[in-house]
Parts: structure tokens; sequence; C-alpha cells
């Protein structure tokens, strides 16, 4: 990325760090240098030429058309520093675009200049490298075949960045944005996409380019679930997408089913990047943290900022558990400094989650930063890594962020760089890149007490209604593990793990413990020290057995009882002679009593039933005499259903159990429907 070589800039007054025994954030300084350049002052080539603007005192240069014989040079000599930020103005009626050359050097392409009209003025800021103490040339032209916009002026500022080296901490994680494309070994270009039935919707818009990620969104830009998020339109990335991540309705369901990706999870540590807003009411930009829901509770959401368009001296702040019973919610707050603008300048922010920060039942603390100024901090108990989420809305039919204002498109929210350190603990000392080894990769375990289906969900995506997707792994396992490095920094990596098939399910389901290994795709494999992690699945319940019944029921049936997904339902019309169903216990076991689960048993239940136990000395079935009936009752006759034991007369023993079915109440065409049924020891 342009600029990224050399971080920090040369300036004759010292850097004064902030006071914090964690933080390593450098305070924001006033620029040593900055000036404005007006257009008309530079050289002007070819069809180039100033003319004035009805409705405005000064003058433009008008004209820059058709490739770099008509051109417009500037220059400026700056007496320190060597990184700048380029603000120019400009108008135009319509998308233009802009080449421009520092110093003779490969030309840079500044895309989708828009001011809305050509009597109105906008700003484009990005970053340059000049030489100081000497003059410096600065060349705009039209692309070939192209007409650009009008200029105004430049200003030239000067820019206090901060570090890229932090003592104490190690870099995890870095993006410079110095390509043309998002790298996907580092980010997901997708907007949580498995709520939308239009995938395309939920990816970002942007353009790369003279070391910025430029998120947009355009005029013909759709909103990306209208189903559940009305007309939002939105461009985002993140690093992490998964089924059913943050359901903030709480009622979405899952359109596009899509495979798990995780680029970079984290818990602990500094956050900074620097980036630039978007004005206009309706709209917003958003830099947050979010739980990835191996379980539900982990969940939690910090918006580290959520700048609104209709404002532009505010940072907000605010916290969201969902369903984190124990995580941060409410005690957000909003920074304000009226003499910047956090829409038209780029502004560093930092975020530092500090592990035993905290106290009592909120260990941890969390501490925010704008241009190395500490704007406010919370106790937080969040005890799982999370992911991060760049994003720019629209509400279109307005809403939180104020009522829809029209504004040129594309809107755009800039990002120059995006880093993640770690605190190298104490007694621990930093160590060279080239000699950094993983010493411990930990395993993970899983205790199954009794969801042993992998959960699966249907497409309603356009063409591919009705497809199934299943995950590859069952509810509750861990989609990272931490790695311990010889600087005693630990991460948290995505782990791949083998999927979980049939024949595993069938262990478990006996009573087995499963282990299946890892891959840590975000880690070569080559890197010193790296081995595979393992994950060991325990069941923590009573196994079922293998179902002999020819309808295939599994599990009995999945021991949901109160869910009509769950439930087994067969049409007997009549019921026929010697219906049962049976299970294989494996080993012999004790039954005392049997439950059923139904809703409306009294009309669609199961009402007699004798029971078979198995000889194994003979291999046959022996029926028990008793005739046992289900005590359905009205209490039961609602969707919520009921459930019921029966207790044997005497308790068996046996390896394989049978229900022969008797009787059946078929008030509805000789339907009966059983949600579960228990064996009971």
């Amino acid at each position: 990325m342009l600029l990224r070589t050399v971080k920090g800039s040369l300036r004759i007054s010292l850097l004064v760090l902030l006071v914090s025994a964690v933080a390593p954030v450098v305070l924001a300084q006033a620029a040593a240098f900055s000036q404005q350049i007006e257009a008309e002052s530079g050289v002007k080539t070819g069809t180039v030429r100033e003319e004035y603007v009805i409705g405005n005192s000064g003058k433009t240069v008008s004209f820059i058309d058709q490739g770099e014989a008509n051109s417009l040079t500037i220059r400026v000599t700056p007496t320190q520093g060597n990184t700048f930020d380029m603000n120019i103005r400009y108008r135009s009626g319509e998308q233009r675009n802009l080449m421009y050359s520092v110093n003779n050097q490969a030309p840079q392409k500044i895309s989708d200049m828009n001011s809305g009209s050509w009597t109105s003025y906008d700003n484009e800021t990005l970053p340059v490298k000049l030489i100081p103490g000497q003059e410096n040339t600065i060349k705009f032209y039209a692309p070939a075949g192209e007409n650009g916009p009008g200029l105004d002026y430049v200003i030239f500022q000067e820019t206090n960045l901060s570090p890229i080296d932090k003592p104490g901490y190690r870099m995890i994680f870095q993006e410079e944005f110095g390509g043309n494309q998002l790298n996907q070994g580092k980010w997901v270009n997708k907007y949580l996409s498995s709520w939308t039935k239009t995938p395309q919707s939920a990816q970002p818009t942007y353009v790369m380019e003279n070391g910025l990620m430029k998120l947009q969104i355009k005029k013909d830009t759709q909103p990306w679930a209208p189903e559940f998020d009305g007309q939002t339109v939105v461009s985002g990335f993140t690093t992490g997408n998964r089924n059913a991540l943050h359901n903030w309705n709480g009622n979405n369901t899952v359109r596009n089913p899509v495979e798990t990706e995780l680029t970079h999870i984290n818990q602990y540590g500094y956050y900074e990047i620097r980036a630039m807003g978007q004005p206009g009411s309706s709209r917003h930009v958003a830099w947050w943290l979010l739980g990835f829901e191996d379980v539900p509770k982990e969940s939690a959401e910090i918006d580290i900022f959520e700048i609104l368009g209709n404002n532009a001296h505010k940072v907000p702040v605010a916290f969201h558990r969902w369903n984190d019973p124990t995580g941060p919610e409410g005690g957000g707050f909003t920074y304000t400094n009226n003499n910047v603008d956090y829409h038209k300048e780029f502004h560093t922010y930092g975020f530092n989650w500090v592990e035993g920060g905290g106290s009592g039942s909120t260990p941890d603390k969390m501490e925010f930063f704008v241009d190395g100024v500490k704007t406010g901090e919370k106790n937080v108990k969040i005890d799982y890594p999370m992911i991060q989420l760049f994003s720019l809305y629209e509400k279109r039919g307005g809403g939180w962020t104020g009522p829809w204002e029209s504004k040129p498109y594309p809107n755009t929210f800039r990002l120059d760089y995006v880093r993640v350190y770690k605190k190298i603990p104490t007694g621990n000392v930093s160590i060279p890149e080239a000699q950094l080894a993983i010493t411990n990769v930990a395993n993970a375990s899983l205790a199954i007490d009794s969801n042993l289906t992998l959960k699966t969900y249907v497409s309603g995506v356009v063409g591919q209604e009705g497809q199934i997707f299943t995950e590859r792994n069952l509810p509750g396992t861990k989609s990272y593990t931490n790695v311990t490095y010889n600087d005693g920094v630990v991460t948290q990596e995505f782990v791949k793990w083998e999927p979980i098939s049939a024949l595993d399910l069938e262990k478990l389901q006996r009573g087995e413990t499963v282990i299946k290994n890892g891959d840590l795709p975000n880690i070569s494999v080559n890197y010193p020290g790296l081995i595979r992690p393992t994950l060991t699945i325990t069941p923590t319940f009573t196994p079922w057995a293998t179902n002999l019944n020819p309808n295939n029921l599994n599990l009995l049936f999945d021991q949901d009882s109160v869910s009509d997904s769950s439930s087994w339902t067969t049409i007997m019309n009549p019921l026929p002679a010697g219906a049962y169903i049976s299970y294989n216990f494996v080993q012999p076991r004790n039954v005392s009593s049997i439950s059923f689960a139904a809703n409306y048993g009294t009309g669609q239940g199961f009402r007699t039933f004798t029971v078979s136990t198995w000889d194994n000395t003979t291999q046959s079935w022996n029926e028990q005499a008793s005739e046992y009936t289900i005590p359905w009752t009205s209490a039961g006759d609602r969707a919520a259903g009921e459930t019921v034991t029966v207790n044997m007369n005497q308790t068996l023993s046996t390896s394989k159990i049978k229900i022969n079915i008797k009787s059946a109440n078929t008030k509805w065409d000789n339907k009966v429907v059983m949600r579960e049924i228990t064996f009971n020891q």
C-alpha cells in the first residue's frame, strides 16, 4: 500500500505518548504543515482552462478531458513531514474519474467523483507521499476517452500517522488495502449473507485504489434483505460468516445456507483503523465486533463506532448483549468534537480490550480512542473471541439514522488500514517474526447431552428453493482454538474440523466417544511448531439404540419434546395388525417406565400397547402379558402438547425392546402422531 513502508511522520515536534498502562496509542497533534493551492494557479495544457461558476465567486479549472495532453499541474513544497492527505475540492454533475501522478511516478486513478451538480462541490481525500524541503509536482488529467471533473483547489495536510510498531505488542492482523481486490485470506466479502434470498445483495460494492478501501453504495444497489431489514441497503465485509449469525430481529429465518468462513477471530488486544465516514441523513458507517455464536450466548455486539451521516462531529459507541446473559447492554456513549468533520477527514480510531482490566463480575475492560484521545471505557464480561465487521448503510425508507436525504452517489466509507495487536505477556520479550514458532495448539472437547442432529437449513434463494443444506459439525462445536507462540502471545485461530459422518452419529448414539482432527487454514502448514488439533466428542446421555423400525425413526426422535419438527407421523387406515416400534439398546439395560410426548394425544396418540423384550438365548421376542394404556389428558390438547409416563408392572431387563401398538386414537383420518418416546431406567 502506498505510504505504508514508513509509518509516522518526520515531525520537528516530539510525539507524546498518551498516559495509559495498556493502550499503545499516540496523542493527536495539529498537523505542522498545511497548504491550500488554488487550481487556477497551476500549469494548464491543451483544452484545460479557468472558468467562473454560477453562484460561486471563485474560479475553477475545467475541461480536464480526454487524456494526459489536457492536464493541470500544481506544485507544493512541504517544509516537513512525508505523509499527507491530499484533499481535492471538485465539482461534477455525474460520476467522473480523474488520474493523478506525483513527481512523475506511475499514475493513479480516483474513481466515481460526483458532487451532484456542476454548481455544487464535494471533496475527495486520499493519502499521498511527498518529499519535504523540495518542490513536488502533482499532475491531474482525465483517463483517455473520458471527461474529468472541474477542480477548485487542493489542500495538502500533513498526517500524524500512528506508528506501525507498538512497543510491548505484536501485530497479529494487518490490512493496508494495497491491491485492487479484497484479500480473501483476510476478509469474507459478505454481510450476514445467510439471511438474504439474493446473495449478491449481501456482497460489498467497493473500489480499492490509492491504498484505500472505498466501500460504496450506488444508486442501483438493492436492499440486501428486504424480508427482514426493509429498504436498508448495505455494503459490508467481515472476518467471519456462518448460518444464522446475528439474528437481530430474533425471528429471522435462514434463506441462504452458507458454509462457515472465518478469516480472523480474536479475544483481547489493541485494534486500530484509519477511516472517513459518509455524510447524509439515513446513512451511517460502522465498525463492530461480533460474537461468532458457536453457542447462542456468544452473541454480544460491540459498536466501536456507528458514525451517523446526519452528524459530522460525533462518534457514538454502543453495546448489545443479545443472547449473552452476562454481556454488556446499554451504557454507550458519544464522543463529540465540533472542530473536526468525521465525514470529510480521515481520523484514527482505536479500541483496547484489556484482559483483567475490570473488576468483580465484569473482569475485563474495553477502552475507546479517537485520534489518540481516550473517549470512554466500559468493564465487561465477554469470555469468547469476536469477529470484525465493517459496513456502510443507507436506510432508504428512513429510520433510526434519520429520514432519507438525497445525496449524490456513490455513498462511500473509506478505510486506510486495519491493524490488530496482542500484548506480549509479562516475562516475555518481543521476537523477530522470522523466529516466531508455535509452542502449543489447544485441543477441543464437546459434551453432547442429547442433540445428536446435524443442523439443516432449507434454501429460499431464487432458483434454489427447497434445497437442503446440512452443517458439517454438531451444534456447539468450537470454530476456533487457542494457539500459543514462543513470545507468550496467544491467538485464536479458525479450525476446520473433519465432518461428522453417519458412522460417527451411530457411535455417539451407542455412547461411544468420537475423535475428529482439525486443520488451521489460516496458518501455513509449514509454520514452525504447527500440529493438528483434535476434537473429542463425548456423549453424556443414556444412549438410544439403533432403530430397527421399518419407518427408520431416529433417536426417538431427536429429544425435542415440544417441537412439531421432531414429530413422527403415520397414516394407519385402518390400524394394521401387528404394528410396532422397536429399538436396539445394544447392551442390556433396565426399563422401569416409558414416557410418551405428543400434542393432541387424545385425538392422535397411541392408546394401548404391550411390550416385548429380547431373549438373547433363543434370539426371539417375548411379549409381556400386561397391556398398558397411555393416560392422555385434555391438558395436552394444544400445540404445546404434553408428556405422560407409563410405569411398567415390573422392571424389564433387555437389550432390545418393542412397543406393540394395540390401539390408537385416530380422530383425524386415522393419523397417528408422536413427538418423543423415552425409555426410563
